[in-house]
């Protein structure tokens, strides 16, 4: 895969936002929370929509999620293509976003709802293909979305994520939705 590839660019992209909110912490407050939409700040919750996936905890938090990243979604983008894949992150932002919103408490940051997507678009897709390699696709993403329980990490986040990764594999490769295919 290419290094112009959408998944790189997000792999930057978070670098680049959660490097600066290292340095203006205010920054965090951007991460999906209801705070802006019920003070009527549309302009901020607009703003909110666009970085609360890039923006990270710390390091590692931002390290893992890349890595992640770097292993996975090239694999799903050259399935998808480019366009496909930018709309699946497009569509999966908004309809996880929207889950933080209503479902979550407090503060959620982190591109874990996207990566839970992929991760199950991919567990979809091996098993189609009667590829053994399902089963382990399938633990890790149940691992994935299990840690949630621990109170640390966002079980709406993984878990909105995960559905909607299916919800996109449903509707390309078995409804056969236009736009998706």
């Amino acid at each position: 895969m290419s290094s112009k590839s959408f998944s790189n660019i997000l792999i930057l992209l978070s670098f680049i936002i959660t490097g600066v909110s290292f340095f203006l912490g205010n920054m965090l407050i951007y991460g999906m929370n209801l705070f802006f939409f019920n003070q009527w700040l549309y302009f901020e919750f607009i703003i909110q929509f666009l970085l609360y996936q890039f923006l990270h905890g710390g390091i590692l938090h931002l390290l893992s999620n890349s890595f992640f990243i770097y292993l996975f979604w090239n694999q799903v983008e050259s399935i998808l293509g480019r366009n496909k894949f930018i709309l699946f992150f497009l569509l999966n932002t908004v309809f996880v976003g929207i889950s933080l919103l209503f479902f979550a408490h407090g503060n959620t940051i982190g591109i874990s709802g996207f990566a839970m997507a992929i991760l199950a678009y991919i567990f979809l897709e091996l098993k189609s293909q009667r590829n053994p390699e399902y089963r382990s696709a399938g633990v890790f993403l149940f691992i994935n979305i299990a840690i949630g329980f621990t109170g640390n990490i966002s079980l709406v986040g993984h878990l909105s994520g995960a559905i909607f990764g299916m919800v996109f594999y449903y509707l390309r490769n078995e409804v056969r939705v236009g736009f998706l295919r």
